[in-house]
């Protein structure tokens, strides 16, 4: 399941934001790469432990818990410090897939999300391209908006070919771990929302309650 967040970030955090990685210190993306990772990753990262990566971060974690849709869609229980990368004409990240942990193992990594920090119109090239099989999922989104995805697709950032490319990365872990269980909830949740909206009155409610609350009693990973 593809997530679309049009409103991840007002406008005010996403120009100041977007003033951080202008104005900010960028090391070499492949400095937190290593094996395949390391040969197809061509890009620029907000060095760490800087201060405007401190500053960027708390724009970043205020989003997050501002955003009910986030919340409702990916039930999400840890998210994990963004990355903040540039991309130059030339540069890319070619195909691969997310590690499925991070912090020596502690954090499970079940959904990447990409906030978008630069107008379309400013840059070409730079697509986030997400490969199910044969068919390609390419996305491009404004300024402030964000995308969220399984972290077990296949993706790539194809090439910049004019201007450059902004855009902060994360990786969030779910209370639900399994993919299959996390949509099932989130389909009958949007069901009860709608029918409650409707109908509250409605006999078929409180069932629907029921089946809801039982299954994340059961699946609930805390």
């Amino acid at each position: 399941m593809i997530i679309r967040i049009p409103d991840m970030l007002q406008r005010h955090e996403a120009e100041v934001l977007r003033g951080l990685l202008l104005n900010g210190a960028f090391e070499d993306g492949r400095t937190t790469a290593s094996g395949q990772a390391a040969l197809i990753k061509n890009n620029l990262q907000l060095a760490r432990g800087s201060e405007a990566r401190k500053q960027a971060d708390q724009i970043v974690r205020d989003a997050v818990a501002r955003s009910q849709k986030l919340r409702d869609k990916t039930l999400v229980k840890m998210v994990a410090p963004p990355t903040y990368n540039r991309y130059d004409i030339g540069m890319e990240y070619g195909d691969h897939v997310d590690a499925p942990s991070l912090n020596d193992g502690r954090f499970r990594a079940d959904l990447s999300m990409t906030i978008f920090l630069t107008d379309p119109a400013d840059y070409d090239g730079g697509d986030l391209v997400m490969n199910h099989g044969d068919v390609e999922t390419r996305i491009k989104y404004g300024v402030g908006e964000a995308v969220v995805y399984p972290t077990t697709v296949r993706h790539h950032v194809a090439p910049v070919t004019r201007g450059s490319r902004l855009a902060a990365v994360t990786w969030l872990q779910s209370y639900i771990g399994d993919p299959l269980q996390r949509q099932i909830l989130v389909d009958l949740s949007d069901a009860k929302n709608q029918l409650e909206a409707r109908q509250p009155d409605a006999p078929e409610l409180t069932t629907l309650k029921n089946a809801l609350f039982n299954l994340l009693r059961a699946w609930w990973q805390p």
